[in-house]
């Protein structure tokens, strides 16, 4: 029965003529059928069935995954690796997953365009690009590929790479296609420039670096960009950062051949300013971003076009991604060892500015416990104050820092910071409100106007009728706000000790983004400073504040 499903499978993806408009789509329900139901059921009986049988099982499993990755680039790199005792992808899937994803999708979609990818050192980015270039000449032998990275070893040594997968004969087991080529598919050999045999195309996958010269080339399925940035030398070369991105937007970008190329950002973040982090602004400024539905660290813009992908080393809970890359107690250590801007960059994929820190810990004011007076009590009045900031884009941060205070300073007791819809948000507001007793509540709000009424409303159903809120609405740019406020900010407000709070709370999000804030550097998020600014301008210095009717003494103004 496995035997006849095999082949009939083999019968339906070859049944579309050539230019039958569902081809593609057929050739991809055969391969999904093979992953969904064919390999598990072949799975089960290799590890159940009487041991005569065995052989033939396996021979049938490897049989449907060479076939499942003809359309999918994870069956297809499982394949070529099982006969290697060192495995690449089986020891890195976690994180590679959502990339192997993603080059799949873009090799289909219409709509995807654009990959943008930052992974930690050694993760297997450019070994997964490697393999992806390669299918693709499976998909189509007319297909052809620029790859780009910053040194001519490197380069080449990826050309080298994908020359050697293609002359794997389980390469050939996958597209049969292929077999008649045996160990020599290639018609022209050069490592920068090769082509595959009875192609159409001029050259099937070319190699440059940064600095070379693409005059006269054409790509028309992708060009990939594989690790532009050499490494922490050239971290804060805002100069070649520049220049770098300016080759992508008027020499690289011209590469492509018609509508249907797709580009590839890949490797490791050195600087808020480098080419992965310009072009992911440019792409975020199109559309807006929302979080992956598939993936953790995974985002996508509305219309489909780009997907950005940040695996960082250590995750919310400080323990390590990718176990087979690094361990928890390494990744540790090699935090505490490390520069802070450069472990944020290169390791988290949160990348900083090396200079311009002017929130940096050491520089704002700390306590351990909230001021007592000398009889011991809480010097603190018993309510507090808060500051709404909302969204504008998918990847902002609501932020709502709530401040005591002893008519002096003020410190930050709690706060909301977290990626969701203000929707998604209400009731663990309401519920702030409440526990802290906050009385003054600026809301910074240039979206939803009915955001004020909409929480007054929920206050007034909960019984609270103690908290007064003001509406403001900003014209005034933020860096100029942070800017203008950053003094005060140092001066009146008071933050909680390290040793206080954990990196993956919701304190210590603020806390990293407030810190890693720069004014030297393009910044990422700003939601933290910003907020805090918001605070000082419209809590601290009660510009905010309603007017209240004082009284005049009608007789000295003659009325």
């Amino acid at each position: 029965m496995c035997n006849n499903l095999y082949v009939l499978l083999l019968q339906y993806f070859a049944s579309p003529n050539k230019d039958d408009k569902n081809k593609q789509e057929i050739e991809l329900s055969a391969c999904r059928y093979a992953i969904q139901a064919l390999i598990p059921i072949v799975e089960n009986r290799v590890y159940n069935c009487e041991t005569e049988y065995m052989p033939k099982y396996y021979e049938l499993w490897e049989k449907s995954y060479a076939f499942a990755g003809r359309r999918s680039l994870e069956h297809f790199i499982d394949y070529i690796e099982m006969e290697k005792s060192n495995k690449v992808l089986a020891s890195r899937r976690a994180v590679l997953k959502p990339f192997i994803f993603y080059l799949n999708k873009i090799a289909f979609s219409e709509k995807l365009k654009y990959i943008i990818a930052s992974y930690p050192p050694s993760t297997g980015k450019s070994f997964s690009l490697n393999y992806f270039t390669a299918w693709l000449f499976g998909l189509n032998i007319n297909n052809s590929v620029l790859r780009l990275s910053y040194s001519e070893e490197l380069v080449l040594g990826f050309s080298r790479s994908i020359q050697d997968i293609i002359r794997n004969p389980r390469f050939s087991d996958v597209f049969p296609q292929f077999k008649i080529y045996g160990t020599k598919p290639f018609a022209k050999e050069k490592e920068s420039d090769w082509k595959i045999k009875n192609a159409d195309t001029l050259t099937s996958h070319m190699s440059r670096t940064r600095d070379g010269a693409v005059t006269g080339i054409r790509a028309n399925k992708a060009i990939i960009f594989d690790d532009m940035t050499k490494g922490a030398t050239e971290a804060t070369n805002s100069t070649l950062h520049a220049q770098l991105y300016d080759r992508w937007k008027t020499e690289w970008y011209n590469r492509r051949d018609g509508d249907t190329t797709k580009f590839i950002f890949a490797g490791t973040m050195w600087s808020p300013e480098d080419i992965l982090n310009r072009v992911t602004q440019d792409r975020e400024s199109l559309s807006e971003v929302i979080e992956s539905k598939h993936f953790k660290y995974v985002w996508e813009t509305k219309d489909g076009s780009t997907v950005f992908i940040r695996i960082p080393l250590l995750d919310e809970n400080d323990e390590t991604t990718c176990e087979d890359v690094m361990s928890t107690q390494e990744a540790r250590e090699l935090r505490d060892t490390t520069d802070e801007f450069l472990f944020s960059c290169v390791y988290q994929q949160e990348p900083i500015a090396p200079t311009g820190l002017n929130f940096a810990d050491e520089l704002l004011n700390h306590y351990d416990k909230l001021p007592v007076n000398q009889d011991g009590k809480d010097a603190c009045y018993n309510y507090c104050l808060a500051v709404l900031d909302t969204t504008r884009r998918g990847k902002d941060n609501v932020s709502m820092p709530i401040f005591k205070t002893d008519g002096v300073q003020y410190y930050l007791v709690d706060v909301i910071f977290k990626q969701k819809a203000m929707t998604d948000l209400y009731e663990e507001i309401i519920s702030k409100i409440e526990q802290w007793n906050i009385i003054w509540f600026a809301i910074e709000n240039n979206t939803d106007t009915s955001l004020k009424t909409l929480l007054e409303d929920r206050l007034e159903a909960r019984g609270i009728l103690t908290c007064s809120m003001t509406e403001k609405y900003n014209t005034q740019k933020k860096e100029i706000r942070i800017k203008d406020q950053q003094g005060l900010i140092k001066k009146m407000l008071v933050f909680k000790d390290k040793r206080a709070y954990t990196r993956n709370s919701d304190y210590g999000k603020f806390m990293n983004n407030l810190t890693k804030y720069s004014f030297d550097y393009p910044n990422k998020h700003d939601d933290a400073p910003d907020s805090l600014a918001l605070f000082i301008s419209e809590i601290v210095l009660e510009r905010g504040k309603p007017s209240k009717p004082k009284p005049i003494n009608r007789a000295r103004l003659g009325i």
